[in-house]
């Protein structure tokens, strides 16, 4: 609203527009002005606000659309904002306008902003396309994903015309099998050459079916063929519905406080040596300890969502933090349901069926479990660090280090950790805690992790071992950098670790990392606030010599995420989305280069794109097939700033731009085809391991 008048005698008048929100829960008696405001207003005898129904039922009438120059009255506007949740009259379930703008919504909003504001708001140059990311059959295995190694031979119909039967089957049969060895290559990288057991603790038969089956399809197994040798895959029963249950209340609910949350932990307690004891039990005989090996489970955990059940009742942390006591590497999954049969009940030999949303979700489960938790990718790193620019010497040696870091606040559990993740030119994969001196393998560091999640919730005096304050996180970042053994690039993201929001922490962070700040210290690192340190690093130190860069990553609110003039483009050609992971670089500051990631069009965008629905506005009529029910869910800009570069690679700036391309190629997962991941996969893998260990401590994210 904005005000033209006094509202207040004796008070001037600021004619801005300020933000008024309405309580809006869906009942129509309800709409009320959020916060306090109105009863301030009238505690001061001011003149009151317009009723907010009012304003909903009749916009017009409180609306100087017309800019009419003696108009006295208080303007009101109604505003729709993405992302702000609204229900929807009927269903109660959310507006159905759906998040996000097409780019061509987005060119044209900016356009008209840019009319208005003539001379005013003067748009950048565009900024520069970068070489064309890897794509097609030039693309790297190390940025393929499961959905291309999962494609089966394609047969063209002239080559069906030309060849036998017994060609074309060995034409198949020869692709499958190069998928194989892809598969079975990258996973012994990961592994190391060590075992890896896949318990498969199932209640339900259609879980079982499901995840076997999915489990096969991760391999590519034929119908005759086994696992791998270095792969044990052993179902097992859960023979005890109890272990599946909710936490019991005993009657209590959440606002009982105390004595409820008293319950809860006590039953937590309870469920975690029910299953460490059923793991014991059940699987420990399976493994054979004179053998080196990872032990990974998938486990039915029920339905977590039941009316009537409160999310503190639900079992994940309990048993995630049992199978983590017990060594063992954890993905829940809930129950599988089949989809309703409409044969008679007498014909029992009908085999069921699952919806795809169903196998989607356990897919994208064991993916996650044999992929991401093994931190494996199908190819080398090296050929992405080639394809990006980087030197074949080096390209074979190099190191990519991301500093991790998550932090939630959630009731009294504020909890601020940081890891980091080494991926090196191998495949392998390292992660390096807090005060550890060694790195660990990837498939290990869930375990260690949830130890040193699970000594903290028995022991709250620990607490603090979790709550990382800003001069850890720059000692931490301090300590990686300075003891490298190999050529290294380092990732850290700038939000955290220049500082922390809300707090003074009187130097205590790593404030280089803030704009006003990285320019004029690009070429040394100031840690002379830092213990152990105390110094500004210079670029020939010896103990630098290997750190070829650092790159500071930005992305969400901080980035730009919009588009300027229209008339840029070929106004031939209707706006899209990028086809490809696309780069671009600002050559605006040349002295310190900012580079920008775009990821491709998601493959659920795909139905989207096309003539007739790219172009549709999100307010287009809501019954129109491909109008305001779309979700245009676009992928963000990742800005890249490089600084302390190795003299060698700033000799010229395609050597700088080779750098950035190296984060910019890896925001790849195997275990994701949606499209691209918005950080690059160690900083990906950083965060995920951080997340799935944070149930133990009582926060579900």
């Amino acid at each position: 609203m904005g005000m033209n008048e006094e509202r207040l005698s004796g008070y001037d008048i600021d004619s801005t527009l300020i933000r008024l929100t309405i309580e809006n829960n869906g009942r129509e008696d309800s709409k009320q002005w959020k916060f306090q405001l109105p009863n301030l207003l009238s505690a001061f005898k001011a003149r009151s606000l317009q009723s907010s129904n009012d304003i909903l039922l009749n916009p017009s009438k409180y609306t100087n659309l017309q800019n009419i120059p003696d108009w006295l009255k208080d303007e009101y506007y109604i505003v729709h904002a993405e992302g702000y949740k609204y229900e929807h009259e009927n269903s109660k379930r959310g507006h159905s306008i759906k998040p996000g703008f097409s780019l061509q919504e987005r060119g044209d909003i900016v356009n008209q902003v840019l009319l208005l504001l003539d001379n005013i708001l003067i748009p950048d140059e565009p900024i520069q396309t970068d070489i064309p990311t890897p794509s097609g059959q030039n693309t790297p295995l190390a940025m393929r994903n499961y959905e291309f190694i999962s494609q089966p031979k394609i047969i063209t119909k002239p080559e069906k015309a030309k060849l036998s039967e017994a060609e074309i089957k060995e034409r198949v049969d020869k692709h499958h099998q190069k998928r194989q060895i892809i598969i079975a290559d990258a996973m012994r990288r990961a592994l190391a050459g060590k075992i890896m057991y896949i318990f498969l603790l199932w209640r339900e038969r259609d879980t079982h079916d499901v995840v076997y089956q999915k489990l096969r399809d991760v391999f590519l197994l034929n119908e005759e063929e086994n696992f791998p040798a270095y792969i044990k895959v052993v179902p097992i029963w859960v023979d005890d519905a109890n272990l599946l249950k909710p936490l019991d209340t005993n009657g209590l609910a959440p606002k009982d406080g105390q004595e409820f949350d008293k319950q809860i932990s006590k039953q937590y307690q309870s469920k975690r040596e029910e299953w460490r004891k059923f793991l014991q039990v059940k699987l420990k005989p399976f493994i054979d300890v004179s053998i080196q090996h990872y032990c990974f489970a998938i486990v039915e955990i029920g339905q977590t969502k039941k009316k009537g059940v409160y999310p503190q009742q639900n079992i994940y942390g309990a048993v995630r933090e049992a199978c983590v006591l017990e060594k063992i590497s954890s993905q829940m999954v809930q129950t599988v349901s089949p989809k309703a049969n409409k044969q008679e009940d007498n014909e029992k030999n009908v085999t069921p069926s699952y919806n795809k949303k169903t196998e989607g979700r356990i897919l994208n489960a064991v993916l996650d479990l044999t992929l991401r938790q093994t931190g494996t990718l199908y190819g080398l790193p090296s050929e992405v660090y080639e394809r990006a620019g980087i030197g074949k010497e080096i390209a074979q040696n190099l190191d990519v280090i991301a500093l991790c870091r998550r932090q939630v606040n959630q009731a009294s559990n504020n909890i601020h950790y940081i890891l980091a993740v080494r991926l090196r030119a191998t495949g392998e994969v390292d992660v390096l805690f807090p005060h550890a001196k060694d790195w660990i393998p990837y498939p290990r560091a869930g375990i260690e992790l949830g130890l040193i999640f699970s000594q903290v919730r028995r022991d709250r005096h620990l607490l603090k071992t979790v709550q990382l304050k800003g001069i850890e996180l720059a000692k931490f970042a301090a300590d990686v950098l300075t003891q490298i053994s190999a050529p290294t690039l380092v990732l850290i993201e700038a939000e955290g670790w220049r500082n922390e929001r809300g707090e003074d922490n009187e130097g205590q962070a790593w404030f280089q990392l803030k704009n006003e700040f990285l320019f004029a210290k690009r070429d040394v690192l100031d840690f002379q606030h830092i213990p152990g340190h105390a110094c500004v690093y210079t670029r020939d130190h010896e103990v630098l010599k290997n750190l070829l860069g650092i790159i500071r990553l930005r992305s969400g609110d901080e980035t730009s995420q919009y588009i300027t003039n229209r008339k840029t483009w070929d106004e031939k050609s209707p706006a899209r989305d990028l086809i490809n992971l696309s780069g671009y670089y600002d050559t605006s500051v040349p002295e310190l280069l900012h580079y920008f990631s775009i990821g491709k069009l998601p493959t659920t965008q795909k139905g989207q794109d096309t003539p007739t629905t790219r172009e549709l506005y999100m307010l287009d009529s809501q019954n129109e097939e491909h109008g305001a029910n779309i979700a245009f869910k676009h992928q963000q800009i990742l800005e890249m700033v490089p600084f302390f570069i190795h003299p060698d690679f700033q000799k010229t700036a395609e050597s700088i731009k080779a750098l950035c391309r190296v984060p910019h190629y890896l925001r790849i997962s195997p275990a994701w085809s949606m499209g691209n991941i918005i950080s690059p996969y160690p900083l990906h893998l950083g965060k995920q391991l951080i997340q799935d260990y944070l149930c133990i401590l009582g926060i579900e994210i």
